[in-house]
């Protein structure tokens, strides 16, 4: 029998302030739930059975989980897709423990569903005992620092983190990639990443190989030749209280602009609590929109930061 969705029988959903912190404290258990009497799981079903939720539960899930009390928005209108490069990147660092799964999805709301435009989210169901599931919703729509405050909620209640220094660049792209709005392969480890990235943004973005070539080449002669180039691997400091200074470049990647080299710097506890210090635009300082049918694009100078 497929997980639902069970709730607390209380007020609470009722109180705005307190709607979030019930939507992303649900429990999904197994079984026919009602909101006010729900069936105990059967105590035969063992907990190594753990069964991926549905698309559609993870979709009301994460629509009762968004924070404004005065917008509500149709879950029908929410594409949820699986993240697997998400949880292979956590199962790196994480140790399996028993049966315990975890599972990341993206959730995208379309311009029609908000005011704000279209957005993507990313929310993290974490596997219970008696076939229950747990939702943390990394949805920064309102406040970037009640996102922060999610993912660290998450570590501390479920991963049980006890990082080395050489887990940590790893860790850093995990929370970056959950927390702010990335594309799959944004961060930057090095020049052929980075090449790769770049080259694979315009091959998409144009409709002819030698406007791709061309476009990638001023793009990455300007990056050369900027004041800003920078080292691209990953760099790990140790500070004075015990904690990591994280540093990781990103390159920004949205549909009909230039690609944007970010560099991006967390705070890290040995524990996994994670603050942003520094987030700076290296190359180039501001976006820059592509354009597609320019008479004069084949004598364009190289991009300038």
């Amino acid at each position: 029998m497929q997980p639902v969705l069970s709730y607390w029988c209380r007020d609470i959903l009722g109180n705005a302030g307190l709607r979030r912190a019930a939507a992303v404290m649900l429990f999904l258990a197994a079984g026919f739930c009602r909101p006010c009497g729900a069936q105990q799981a059967n105590a035969d079903i063992r907990a190594s059975a753990w069964t991926p939720l549905s698309m559609e539960q993870v979709r009301d899930a994460a629509s009762l989980a968004l924070p404004r009390s005065g917008t509500r928005v149709d879950a029908k209108l929410l594409k949820v897709t699986r993240r697997p490069d998400l949880e292979d990147l956590l199962s790196n660092i994480v140790q399996s423990r028993g049966s315990r799964g975890f599972y990341l999805y993206q959730v995208e709301m379309p311009s029609q569903a908000s005011y704000d435009g279209q957005w993507t989210w990313i929310v993290a169901v974490a596997a219970r005992k008696q076939e229950t599931y747990q939702l943390y919703s990394f949805e920064s729509m309102e406040k970037r620092a009640d996102v922060a405050a999610e993912f660290n909620r998450f570590a501390s209640s479920e991963l049980a983190l006890s990082l080395s220094k050489s887990e940590l660049a790893n860790f850093a792209a995990f929370f970056l990639e959950t927390t702010v709005p990335f594309r799959p392969g944004e961060i930057v480890t090095d020049q052929d990443t980075l090449r790769e990235a770049v080259g694979r943004h315009y091959f998409t973005s144009y409709d002819e190989a030698w406007r791709s070539i061309d476009a990638y080449s001023r793009w990455w002669h300007g990056f050369l030749e900027a004041d800003t180039v920078l080292e691209l691997a990953p760099r790990t400091d140790i500070e004075r209280d015990g904690r990591y200074r994280v540093t990781l470049n990103r390159v920004v990647t949205n549909e009909g602009a230039h690609p944007q080299v970010q560099q991006w710097q967390l705070d890290i506890s040995p524990e996994g609590n994670v603050q942003v210090k520094l987030m700076q635009t290296i190359f180039p300082k501001s976006p820059r929109w592509i354009f597609y049918d320019s008479p004069e694009q084949a004598k364009a100078a190289p991009l300038q930061p």
